[in-house]
């Protein structure tokens, strides 16, 4: 069936010329609009599947403005534009297009760009369903337990999260000429929750009241988003004033003629909030009323005692990941959402900040998990063997090739491939793996017969994919490929808070691994490492921490000096862009520590007062240390 377009754009030349474009290309074009006022007049008479959307129209109205618009009645738009404004860029990147082209385009550009964008609002809609499918069989799942009524509301705030995204969800009830009831779970880290009842909330506002969120003792009519406006509405101003709250989802329904119940979800971040999720609510809505009904008939929430300071931890399902700041939160939820499903997932962030383990932990929570997870550094392998390595050989492929051997990708059938540094492949390379997402099946080099593989891609790179597209680098349509679910790893700079957290994990792991006790770490120490910005990230945290425990005698807290070592003026001064940068530097520190320690045992390697006891190796581990950074005698001796 072919797609339906409006085509909004008040340049009569250009609007033309698109018209003719989607006729001959088969498209059914819907009509011509130069205002967004003309435009919803099209949509309201026949909707389209696509709209190609100008940023600058006729009228009150922007492009803009009608996307977000359209963005709420769920149709796909592409953006045209000749304007370079980066500032109006930001603001139509905010909308989330399903593609963009800057005039003047190519013919070609056009129709891949629909193409793609049909493909991305089509797979956008299957989510939604399977989204609105599994959170009804969760609600489910929780009716037919039998638990107390606090348990059940933790059990709806801990499920929801992974549909709304909130740092603090409350649920109200109001009963007919009584005052609110109210509980409230703030999140602390992933999959936990901190419960706030009343004696709770009196303490973190300061209040002698005796009411539960007293400020907020309302219910609204229908659900509603507060965005820039919460500090101007009096019912929200405790959530902006003591939970820093920026956005606000408010979600009513009643129970019966006397009863009404609300959920108002809360965030710190701006604009979290969309119809979309509103939606999600009222899909469920039906069910929301048969839990809330059988937490009622289970135990009467007027009457009941409230429990006091209660908490529930929950076993962490990301054991090698570190810490509870909101960014990183938010990336461990993304995974958690994408992870049952077959989706590929392009995993963004800077060389260091762990996108091998969260990758990892994708196919962990997958049912693939009982699969092959196959890893390759593409930017590792020399670009005559990449096609190897990724789609095997026969034998006699080529020069050396004495026996058939099979690829990557082969080899993670029925698992999970992650290719890493995936901006490194060459574009001959982008076209191979293009077919392999879109067909699913593999040519060995020599082979003649094509063999379907069931593998989810996972897809890594700490460059700017955009950036790359728009410079011929990487091709667009294998770009909006991997894009389908893009989840960004946070810089250590950007979650310091979870220094302190990581840094006492590690120490404990190398101290271990030495045998030495652990007696913590020195506050100066926490102090200078949160004042540094860790261009390598996790990885440059962790051999810091590992060179601190070498140089530590066990018999005292950790205190090594981050600002005044050597090794600082060398993260300082050194540019890192790439892995290999933080190699060379991580490499430039351990041979500035090695000697030190050789110079402090006067030169003596071996012994008791030798430098391999002082760093608690053995000698010959030393030795080949000193060898492998080609340390010499006149290094350490004067």
């Amino acid at each position: 069936m072919s797609s339906k377009v409006l085509i909004v754009e008040d340049e009569f030349i250009v609007a033309n010329d698109l018209q003719l474009i989607l006729k001959q290309a088969g498209y059914i074009l819907i009509g011509i609009a130069v205002s967004a006022e003309e435009a919803l007049e099209h949509i309201a008479k026949n909707k389209p599947d696509l709209v190609l959307l100008d940023i600058y129209l006729e009228g009150e109205q922007s492009g803009i403005d009608l996307a977000k618009k359209l963005k709420a009645k769920n149709i796909a738009f592409v953006y045209l534009s000749a304007n370079s404004n980066q500032t109006i860029l930001e603001e139509a990147k905010k909308t989330d297009p399903y593609g963009f082209l800057v005039k003047p385009f190519r013919e070609k550009d056009l129709l891949v760009t629909l193409e793609i964008a049909s493909y991305r609002h089509q797979n956008s809609i299957e989510s939604r369903l399977r989204q609105e499918e599994l959170l009804l069989k969760k609600l489910s799942s929780i009716r037919h337990q039998t638990l107390e009524c606090e348990d059940y509301l933790q059990e709806i705030a801990k499920l929801l999260q992974a549909f709304i995204p909130y740092d603090l969800m409350i649920f109200e009830m109001k009963q007919f000429d009584l005052k609110n009831k109210s509980t409230a779970y703030m999140r602390i880290g992933f999959d936990e929750y901190q419960y706030i009842g009343e004696k709770e909330l009196r303490n973190i506002t300061n209040s002698k009241s005796n009411s539960s969120f007293t400020e907020i003792n309302y219910i609204e009519n229908e659900a509603v988003i507060y965005e820039n406006n919460i500090q101007f509405n009096p019912n929200l101003s405790i959530l902006k004033n003591h939970f820093r709250a920026e956005s606000c989802l408010v979600f009513p329904f009643s129970l019966n003629n006397e009863l009404t119940v609300q959920y108002i979800f809360c965030s710190q971040k701006k604009n979290i909030y969309s119809q979309y999720h509103i939606d999600l609510l009222t899909s469920a809505k039906k069910d929301f009323t048969d839990v809330m009904n059988q937490v009622i008939n289970q135990q009467k929430l007027i009457d009941s005692e409230k429990k006091k300071n209660h908490k529930e931890v929950i076993s962490h399902k990301f054991t090698d990941i570190i810490g509870k700041h909101p960014l990183l939160l938010d990336a461990l939820d993304l995974i958690t959402q994408v992870a049952p499903y077959k989706t590929s997932v392009l995993i963004l962030g800077e060389s260091g900040t762990g996108k091998e383990k969260a990758a990892q932990s994708i196919h962990n929570l997958s049912n693939r998990k009982n699969g092959p997870f196959i890893k390759v550094n593409c930017a590792a392998i020399s670009p005559t063997l990449i096609e190897s390595e990724l789609f095997g050989y026969e034998k006699g492929a080529f020069t050396g090739a004495i026996e058939s051997r099979k690829g990557k990708f082969e080899l993670a059938d029925g698992g999970t491939i992650f290719l890493d540094e995936i901006g490194e492949l060459s574009n001959e390379m982008q076209i191979r793996l293009l077919r392999v997402l879109q067909e699913k099946e593999i040519d060995s080099v020599g082979g003649n017969t094509a063999r379907k593989v069931d593998i989810r891609i996972v897809a890594a790179t700490n460059r700017n994919l955009e950036k790359e597209v728009a410079q011929g680098n990487f091709r667009m349509d294998l770009y909006y490929r991997l894009n389908v679910f893009p989840i960004t790893m946070p810089a250590l700079r950007e979650r310091k808070t979870d220094i302190p957290e990581l840094a006492d994990y590690f120490a404990k792991k190398f101290c271990g691994e030495f045998n030495k006790k652990f007696n913590g770490i020195h506050a100066k120490m926490l102090q200078q490492m949160n004042e540094y910005d860790w261009p390598g990230n996790i990885r440059e945290l962790e051999n810091f921490i590992e060179r601190a425990v070498i140089l530590n005698n066990g018999k005292s807290e950790l205190d090594f000096n981050l600002n005044s070592s050597s090794q600082s003026e060398t993260f300082k001064t050194e540019q890192v862009q790439n892995l290999e940068d933080v190699k060379n530097v991580q490499q430039q520190i351990e041979r500035d520590y090695i000697i030190a320690i050789l110079k402090k045992a006067n030169g003596r390697i071996r012994g008791t007062s030798g430098a391999a006891s002082l760093l608690n190796i053995k000698p010959t581990t030393l030795e080949s240390k000193m060898s492998k950074l080609a340390i010499k005698k006149d290094d350490y001796t004067n």
